[in-house]
């Protein structure tokens, strides 16, 4: 049984590593949609692996009590022991589904505004009043960098690169 929970660890620790991959990417490239893909994809892995492991709880529980007579005393700090790795490798799948969630929410935002106003002002309206205005333009831009720059002071400050 401790063999079989510490196989999850390395499995664990590559999803882990491709979160890191993914917050780079966010971060790091041009915005496309394969990202918002593989942040799912690792979402659904990640599912997956805590369907695996939940179960693993309740049994190393029942199986570290002192009211079953089937498990010899000297052998119930082992059982201890490979709950705590339970328990280790289940609150390691919880952070990452939540850093996951949080990578998808930045990436989803940093998509959104650009997308917003470049959907807005590609649209041809025959009736726009800013249209006449000889600012409109460099305000627009403005508007959308100063929106990508706060973003990106704003996951900075967050730690998330």
């Amino acid at each position: 049984m401790d063999f079989i929970v510490d196989q999850y660890f390395p499995l664990v620790d590559a999803l882990e590593d491709e979160l890191e991959g993914l917050e780079a990417d966010i971060f790091g490239e041009a915005l496309s949609r394969e990202t918002t893909q593989q942040i799912y994809q690792l979402k659904r892995q990640l599912l997956n692996v805590k369907r695996a492991v939940a179960p693993l709880v309740d049994v190393c529980n029942r199986l570290m009590r002192f009211d079953l007579a089937l498990i010899p005393e000297d052998t119930r700090p082992y059982f201890r022991d490979v709950y705590d790795h339970v328990i280790r490798i289940n609150e390691m799948v919880d952070v990452q589904r939540e850093l996951l969630t949080t990578a998808l929410e930045a990436n989803l935002s940093l998509i959104a505004v650009p997308t917003m106003i470049a959907g807005i002002y590609g649209m041809n309206f025959e009736y726009m009043p800013e249209l006449r205005w000889s600012y409109s333009y460099p305000l627009v831009m403005g508007v959308m960098l100063g929106a990508c720059g706060f973003l990106y002071v704003y996951f900075k400050r967050l730690g998330w690169f």
